[in-house]
């Protein structure tokens, strides 16, 4: 056993102690129950009752009310809670009405929360909280572990990390970044520890099936939307790939009235959703086919002459001129003798010759302003440099000829959609003022979502309706918090730290050149401010991503290759190898797989595909692996430590910056952390303070990070600190650091957010990160609409043409045939099996933090369970509730099957984000998906297309993937609960 504490054994240590004895007896782990960590004898409040009102009034008395919200949860409907606490307890978390109308005719935010937020008191004290600091004694997985101090479990990962990167490097470190984290101390101090000691920085947006690779290549950044009143001012709503009744309850009622104020509402998927249930029209699409849709409408739009060509003209790449010998771009280089490679070219119809495109990247200046119509739908023949005369066709007119066979009677076969239906939703978005998208995190989910989110982009664009009010695209945005992104890398607190960042990336040459173009208008600051992000990314920070890493060292090489080898026209390893032959793929750690592992945000192997292969292969081949967590986890289960985190009534932070709503959202400390937990910045602290003291000691040379700029140990607890100016309990003063560095959050406090809970936003912020609002003129007032830079101060769009792109000539788009949208098959992952696997979150938790809270378990089915059309089920001979197996290639898994008229026929689907150790012989539904990698997301070298944190790199689609089913004798299920019951049938008969 640890070292325990020689100061006076108080009851609370008792009840700590001996909790943790008896289970680790048991060989299980000590997830101490609320009354076993906080128990302690405290003097009648109240007088003796005597009767039942006594009693009822006992009920409704606290100590105070303090502001919280859930702040490292990721969900996206931030919302405002009143905590209040009695005898040191949250004894309940009530919803607040304190959010202000943004403008007259539209409905306000209240009330926000839902039933998840409205119960985490039972996540806080709940059966899998960790309270204490445990070192793993028997094998990974085992389930053995021992209660140790917080002095050991610190110095004995210090010194492992320390022998760790002295033999295998510092980039061996590897963080898994998410998708649960916050704009407060809590990430800070994650992301600055492995900022510091020179990990691996491995995004996971696409990993994880977030990443809008679509709207990265038409747009030039992947996230974007305003606030959700908004919607209430669009009069064509299209729900496409969301489910807004389940994943943003506090928002979708802006929908409903919408609906209620005259707009229509429609929603397309292939279930019927419980947002479907509200549509005007409802389209249950064949899934996977939804580019084919929306190709048929953009054609529609053109045939019904509804294209607003103004806008067209000046936002759009259609006017852009293409050689028809080569299919690339008309260039500079092509013409003239010194032209650029990044000059474009439009036909101007008054000189009847090609002119320079306003905006592009080698035009004089930034802006998009025409003075000229030059034409969409035309073909001109131009003279090379060469003397050499070649024929040019506008991209409208080659988008016209692509568009072709996308017809509504076509579309019906490929769809499942009738004609009649595909007419009416056509004719409808052709029509209206202010079409609008709604197309989040799960539309993402498809080896083809590109395709998909660029066909439905396509439709916006040729509307007119992107960066235009009460239209456009919503797909999850973000506010931009400077001051958090500050202090992840600054080394001393105030100005000081900034001005050394700031010169730490940037000689005084590069400042002068920035400043001139800036005043001469080559420059908007928003674009200044990206390539000073690209810089960083590319010089400083050591910056990959999960899939790759996965790709080289979860052992699926050879799998992923077979899946997608009849999709394209080279191997995956091939693309591998050019990506990181010409830099495009960071190729992180450069030396091996890797050796450190901390998890905190995340549940990496619940969610990884195929998590089988990740144990057999990467997992063994970790040295230490570190679980800094609220709850325990599957993950937590296969580490090395586990080091409690205080849950979020439990320490200050601040909500992620979300657009929906545009307010911070401050999360109050009401309670001290539970039994000996503590806040991540804290942990972090501790660990980085040991790290430096023995660095110092063994004299431990400098690491060269991942090769771009050193990093010394011996220094590492003293800039995390920024110089001694923070402690281990100043996440708080970390807070109001962020907030007075944020321009989005000015006037702020925590002082004033400790009393009103939320302030709202006074700008969007800088456009860095996953920030893409580019609206520089809301400062608080009305709804928050998006993308005005563009459309309003006509400044070029972040893309290669310096336009919304419909338009790919990149050699890789070409070679695969995507220049254009357009629809391609889903591919059969894991077999040819006759049902596809389809799943969407669930209502009932935000991926697994309520997964396994009783309250909310009882809400669900209690269980993990597969739901099935009942004609489907019948022909199986499955009976509604009974285990069934579900299998392919990869492996088998059984889950207790439900009947619902919901699902179409073909289909099993699921609700997902299930602990693997709650299914039958801890297997889940991941153990039948292999994850597919679309090869062009590896591509670079191209404007948007390149490898950025948060906007392009490659991911993993799990929406393709095939299984069979099968009836199952019910005593035959794995688990001994399930072992000696009766089926369901049997029961029944």
């Amino acid at each position: 056993m640890g070292a325990t504490s020689k100061s006076t054994l108080t009851r609370r240590r008792f009840m700590q102690a001996s909790g943790a004895t008896a289970l680790f007896a048991a060989g299980s782990v000590p997830l101490l129950h609320f009354s076993k960590a906080m128990a302690q004898p405290q003097k009648r409040a109240t007088e003796k009752l005597k009767n039942w009102e006594d009693l009822y009034r006992q009920r409704w008395t606290w100590d105070s009310v303090a502001k919280g919200s859930h702040g490292w949860a990721n969900c996206r409907s931030a919302c405002e809670w009143d905590l209040y606490v009695k005898n040191g307890v949250v004894v309940r978390e009530e919803q607040t009405a304190t959010y202000a109308q943004s403008e007259e005719g539209v409905p306000d935010f209240n009330p926000r929360g839902c039933q998840k937020g409205a119960c985490y008191t039972e996540v806080m004290y709940g059966p899998s909280r960790l309270t204490l600091p445990m070192k793993r004694v028997g094998p990974r997985g085992s389930g053995k572990w021992e209660k140790v101090s917080w002095e050991q479990a610190i110095n004995e990962i210090a010194e492992k990390m320390i022998d760790v990167a002295s033999e295998h490097g510092a980039d061996t470190i590897y963080q898994d970044l998410g998708p649960n984290f916050e704009n407060g101390p809590t990430t800070v101090g994650r992301f600055k520890f492995l900022f510091m000691t020179g990990g691996t920085f491995a995004d996971n947006w696409a990993e994880i099936g977030d990443l809008n690779h679509g709207s990265s290549l038409t747009l030039g950044f992947a996230h974007t939307g305003g606030s959700s009143d908004e919607w209430f001012l669009s009069d064509y709503l299209c729900v496409w790939m969301m489910n807004p009744a389940v994943t943003q309850i506090a928002d979708a009622h802006y929908l409903y009235e919408a609906k209620y104020d005259g707009a229509e509402l429609c929603v397309i998927d292939p279930q019927y959703s419980a947002t479907a249930i509200h549509a005007d029209q409802w389209l249950p699409i064949e899934t996977g086919t939804d580019a084919a849709l929306g190709l048929a409408v953009a054609r529609h739009i053109i045939e019904s002459g509804n294209v607003d060509e103004a806008y067209v003209r000046e936002q759009t790449d259609l006017p852009l001129l293409v050689r028809l010998d080569t299919g690339r771009f008309l260039r500079g280089e092509d013409v003239e003798e010194d032209g650029g490679e990044s000059t474009l070219y439009v036909w101007h119809p008054e000189k009847n010759a090609i002119e320079i495109a306003p905006g592009c990247h080698g035009a004089e200046t930034y802006l998009l302003t025409l003075d000229f119509e030059p034409p969409i739908d035309d073909r001109f023949e131009v003279q090379l440099k060469d003397g050499q005369t070649v024929k040019v066709a506008t991209v409208g007119s080659i988008l016209k000829e692509h568009l072709d066979p996308y017809t509504f009677e076509a579309v019906s076969r490929v769809t499942g959609l009738s004609v009649e239906m595909i007419e009416e939703f056509a004719e409808g978005f052709a029509n209206a003022e202010r079409p609008m998208i709604l197309s989040s995190w799960g539309s993402n989910r498809y080896l083809h979502s590109d395709l998909m989110n660029r066909s439905k982009l396509l439709c916006l664009l040729l509307k007119g309706a992107i960066g235009k009010k009460g239209a456009g695209y919503q797909a999850t945005g973000w506010v931009g918090l400077d001051g958090f992104g500050s202090e992840l890398q600054v080394e001393y607190s105030g100005a000081r730290g900034k001005i050394a960042m700031l010169m730490g990336l940037m000689t005084p040459g590069d400042i002068w050149d920035m400043t001139v173009d800036i005043l001469s208008k080559k420059k908007t600051q928003e674009q200044a401010t990206r390539e000073g992000e690209i810089k960083y990314e590319e010089e400083v920070l050591c910056g990959t991503n999960v899939t790759s890493i996965n790709y080289h060292h979860q052992g699926i090489k050879k799998e992923l290759n077979k899946e997608l080898s009849p999709h394209f026209p080279r191997s995956l390893e091939d693309y591998f190898l050019e990506a990181e032959e010409k830099g495009w793929d960071p190729a992180l750690p450069r030396h091996g797989s890797p050796k450190i592992f901390f998890t905190g945000g995340s549940n990496l192997l619940r969610r990884s595909n195929l998590p089988q292969r990740m144990l057999e292969n990467m997992w063994s081949k970790m040295e230490l692996i570190v679980d800094i967590n609220v709850k325990q986890s599957f993950t937590g289960m296969h580490s090395d430590y586990l080091l409690p985190a205080a849950g979020w009534y439990e320490k200050s932070g601040i909500k992620y910056a979300m657009s929906y709503v545009p307010y911070l959202h401050y999360c109050d400390a009401a309670v001290p952390p539970l039994g000996q937990s503590k806040d991540e910045y804290e942990i972090h602290w501790l660990l980085s303070e040991a790290i430096q003291r023995i660095a110092i000691e063994r004299d431990t040379p400098e690491f060269d990070g991942c090769g771009k700029r050193p990093t010394d140990w011996k220094t590492l607890h003293t800039r995390y600190s920024n110089h001694g100016d923070l402690g281990p309990k100043d996440a708080e003063k970390l807070c109001d650091q962020i907030i007075e560095a944020s321009k989005a959050a000015e006037g702020m406090s925590v002082a004033t957010l400790k009393e009103t809970g939320i302030a709202k936003y006074t700008a969007t912020g800088d456009n860095v990160g996953p920030v893409h609002l580019y609206n520089p003129d809301w400062k608080g007032d009305g709804v928050l609409t998006t993308l005005t830079q563009f459309t309003t101060h006509k400044d070029r769009w972040p893309t290669y043409s310096g336009r919304l792109t419909t338009y790919i000539d990149h050699p890789w788009f070409m070679e695969a045939q995507e220049t254009f949208a357009t629809h391609k098959p889903s591919p059969k992952a894991g077999g040819d099996y006759p049902f596809r696997m389809v799943s969407c979150h669930s209502r009932w938790s935000i991926h697994s933090s309520w997964r396994d809270t009783p309250m909310l378990l009882r809400f669900q089915r209690g269980e993990p369970v597969m739901y099935l059309n009942p004609s489907d089920a019948e022909k199986l001979d499955i009976v509604d509730g009974d285990y069934a197996e579900f299998f392919n290639d990869y492996s088998t898994i059984q889950m207790r099957v439900k009947y619902s008229t919901m699902v179409r026929p073909g289909v099993s689907f699921y609700f997902h984000a299930w602990e693997p150790h709650q299914f039958p012989d801890h297997k889940s539904y991941k153990w039948l998906i292999p994850g597919l990698i679309k090869p062009l997301h590896l591509a670079g070298g191209y404007g948007q297309i390149n490898h950025h944190v948060n906007i392009y790199q490659p991911g993993t689609a799990v929406q393709d993937t095939r299984c069979g089913i099968r009836a199952i004798d019910q005593s035959k299920v794995v688990g001994n609960q399930h072992e000696t019951t009766q089926s369901n049938s049997e029961q029944r008969v």
